[in-house]
């Protein structure tokens, strides 16, 4: 028979003092004396009792924000968190294979918690208050999973349950050369759970609100209400909604963001592009002058760095990634948004911020998993300075024949309909 798992009132009856001194001491929102503090621990000890992680999250349970996080720039987050269990192979293997792994491993994964990892790591000088929006469940994987998130220096604020109750789960699959293969569970956080669980309000502090592609379509009265009270909304767009890869969908969403995320293998599919990565540039410039009121929107490439276009029109920026022995690709995109998002919300310049982001994007590739190499600024900044050096070397060619645009097009096609996350 399953053992029914303990309440905060039964920590509280064992260690001979009320719910609310249990709820103090758990959630850090009141002075508790050291004797009473050392009954609950010893109750919560004796009853192995785990917090719900979703109940944490209720109004008037929430931990006091750090007082040295107040005057950062906040970047809210909104998005997916999850367990990833990371499988290395040296093939990926065909229908009916039975194959032996290098090893399994579990990571903390997602590819929201991926770029509040990325951007809550860069600290000083450009420190962010980072908080993730998620779902989560009420089993041990969940709890682990917000654990992680802290020490990362994540802020979650579950703000749903997952439909099954416990923390999402993917299986990553990377082979020698760090392409890899994502299956996930399906993750959906409707507009009605953001906008029911915040109170959105001015900010004094830069302020942006990061959605995922997956949610563009039901946050849409999300990013309008956040616009109102002066909020900036950035989006990455994996994930995105088939319904909104069409080219009049793409230009609505370009007006209604700030800031845009997205990659070639996509903006190929959006507008039908079959030409060489050069001209497949230049057109979606000349697609993008095109449109008025238009928020910046950022082109990456993977290995070959990235494209920004300003939201002003002027001069589009190209930045080199790192060249780097990679070794999973898994999250690069994700570490990319994270890092620029910190950089523009400190007020740094769009080239800086792309340079700094490239550099970050890179290191991700060289360790296995999402959040496997988290780069700070200190060890960016001194990627960065060797790396301006071999700009001009990396950048695209744009006077070069089409037989070089097209070797690089042609790599970008043998990547099929991956999309780099």
């Amino acid at each position: 028979m399953q053992r029914k798992r303990p309440t905060i009132a039964d920590v509280a009856h064992a260690a001979g003092v009320s719910i609310g001194t249990v709820s103090n001491f758990i959630n850090d929102t009141a002075v508790v004396k050291d004797t009473t503090r050392e009954r609950i621990q010893k109750a919560i000890s004796d009853l192995m009792y785990r917090p719900s992680a979703f109940a944490r999250s209720l109004p008037g349970h929430a931990p006091r924000r750090p007082r040295d996080l107040e005057g950062l720039p906040r970047l809210l987050v909104v998005g997916r968190v999850s367990v990833d269990f990371l499988c290395r192979v040296d093939v990926l293997p065909h229908r009916d294979d039975r194959i032996t792994a290098r090893h399994i491993e579990k990571a903390l994964g997602g590819p929201a918690a991926n770029l509040a990892v990325a951007a809550a790591g860069i600290g000083a000088p450009f420190a962010l208050d980072v908080e993730l929006a998620t779902a989560v469940g009420d089993d041990p994987e969940s709890d682990w999973a917000l654990a992680e998130l802290s020490k990362l220096g994540v802020h979650a604020l579950p703000i749903r349950r997952t439909f099954n109750n416990r923390l999402s789960q993917a299986i990553v699959i990377i082979e020698l050369n760090g392409s890899r293969t994502i299956i996930s569970e399906p993750f959906e956080l409707s507009e009605f759970d953001l906008t029911a669980n915040m109170d959105v309000q001015a900010e004094a502090r830069p302020a942006c609100l990061h959605i995922e592609g997956f949610h563009y379509e039901s946050m849409i009265g999300s990013i309008d209400r956040f616009h109102q009270a002066g909020w900036k909304v950035s989006l990455h767009s994996a994930g995105l909604p088939r319904s909104s890869r069409t080219p009049d969908a793409f230009v609505e969403m370009v007006k209604r963001v700030d800031l845009t995320f997205i990659n070639d293998v996509m903006l190929r599919e959006i507008f039908d592009l079959r030409t060489p990565l050069a001209t497949m540039i230049q057109q979606i410039r000349d697609t993008l002058v095109r449109i008025k009121q238009r928020g910046t929107v950022v082109l990456t490439l993977g290995e070959f760095g990235a494209v920004v276009f300003p939201r002003s029109g002027g001069p589009q920026i190209e930045v080199p990634a790192l060249p780097v022995d990679r070794v999973d690709a898994t999250g690069a995109g994700d570490s990319f948004a994270g890092i620029f998002l910190g950089l523009w919300l400190h007020g740094a310049s769009l080239e800086e911020a792309a340079r700094y982001a490239a550099i970050g994007g890179s290191l991700t590739t060289t360790a296995e998993g999402a959040q496997g190499h988290v780069a700070n600024f200190e060890e960016l900044n001194a990627a960065l300075t060797p790396n301006k050096t071999m700009a001009a070397d990396k950048a695209i060619d744009h006077t070069a024949p089409d037989t070089n645009s097209e070797r690089i097009s042609a790599k970008h096609r043998r990547r099929g309909q991956e999309i780099v996350q």
